[in-house]
């Protein structure tokens, strides 16, 4: 008994050391919400993508105190004019060039991430892309006055930097009416429609995983060119990025290269993911039974070792009964796939 004492004592005073309880690691990341273009005298959002990657513990509330810093080209929005921060989120100071968020009755667990829209308007002076910043410094965890950084802190993605430039005018003589998404089960519906095109050539849909906000292109749509009624687009994103934040945007582009970005819009990918068990294994009376636990009904093969077709099943949730009794002792592979594309193999063994 001492000695298993000990051993908790011993593996409870290592796990301390290494810090493995309540870890927790906030993240930070900034962009325009296009191309970082907005013109003279005109507004334009700036997208605040707050997370934790964990590995255990969740961010407590009133713990995050990020602070975002603009170049003098542009200033913040009043408080009052600020409507883009989720529930459990509030503005501490707001001077104009810099703006402090607080995640005040917000805890964020592991793998999730929050994302924050402020507004920005442009002065009356042309300049270059200038650079602006978020930086994560830490609440108290009651009352979002100054704090320590939580435990397991990793501090390389606690800053962030994108730019900001103001033009005299849009670089593209196009009109975008509206950009709009939906999402059901790992798929994205995109929608978009132009009012005015002239010499547009087509729409470039770039997709960015929150957690890196790297972009890369997954697709085009040929563009109506020349245009001065309503024309409408679509794009479908069928993509699997189980549970992902994820962001979009459309990459217009001209006939002679020039290009310029819509505004980004964001989404988490729920997707159903099946979880099944077979029972006995191996079969003995000729009866096997698969336990699946899953929102939708999903198709089943059952094949040899092999890979020789059997039979095919369609699987509902809960349990159900399948009759092996016509097949030879041996070794057989049940093999699911949903409608959403995730992919189960279980080995089966029949044994009479």
């Amino acid at each position: 008994m001492k000695f298993f004492k000990l051993i908790i004592f011993t593996l409870a005073t290592t796990l301390i050391a290494l810090n493995v309880f309540g870890q927790a690691n906030p993240f930070i990341n900034v962009l325009p919400s296009n191309s970082g273009v907005v013109i003279v005298g005109g507004t334009i959002d700036i997208v605040v993508t707050i997370g934790n990657t964990g590995p255990v513990s969740t961010v407590a509330q009133a713990k995050l105190r990020p602070i975002i810093q603009v170049p003098t080209s542009v200033t913040f929005l009043p408080t009052a004019q600020q409507t883009g921060l989720p529930a459990g989120w509030s503005i501490l100071t707001n001077t104009g060039s810099q703006l402090r968020l607080c995640n005040s009755t917000d805890p964020i667990p592991v793998n999730t991430s929050r994302t924050i829209i402020l507004k920005v308007q442009a002065g009356n002076v042309v300049t270059a892309a200038q650079t602006f910043s978020g930086n994560i410094n830490f609440g108290n965890g009651t009352t979002c006055a100054n704090g320590t950084q939580v435990a397991g802190d990793q501090t390389t993605d606690n800053a962030a930097l994108s730019t900001i430039e103001v033009v005299a005018s849009y670089p593209l003589p196009l009109i975008l009416n509206n950009f709009s998404l939906t999402s059901d089960n790992c798929k994205v519906h995109l929608n978009w429609s132009t009012s005015f095109e002239k010499n547009i050539e087509k729409f470039e849909i770039e997709k960015s995983e929150t957690s890196n906000a790297k972009w890369k292109t997954i697709g085009n749509v040929a563009a109506q060119s020349n245009s001065s009624t309503n024309t409408t687009y679509y794009f479908k994103d069928d993509n699997i990025i189980s549970n992902k934040a994820v962001m979009y945007r459309l990459k217009m582009m001209d006939i002679d290269g020039s290009f310029m970005y819509s505004p980004i819009l964001n989404t988490v990918l729920k997707c159903d993911e099946q979880n099944l068990t077979v029972y006995p294994n191996p079969v003995t009376n000729g009866k096997l039974n698969v336990n699946l636990n899953s929102t939708v009904n999903v198709e089943a093969n059952l094949t040899t070792a092999t890979g020789q077709y059997i039979k095919n099943i369609v699987l509902k949730n809960g349990l159900n009964d399948i009759d092996v009794s016509d097949l030879s002792n041996g070794v057989y592979i049940l093999s699911t796939k949903s409608e959403n594309g995730i992919n189960q193999n279980v080995k089966v063994t029949i044994q009479k």
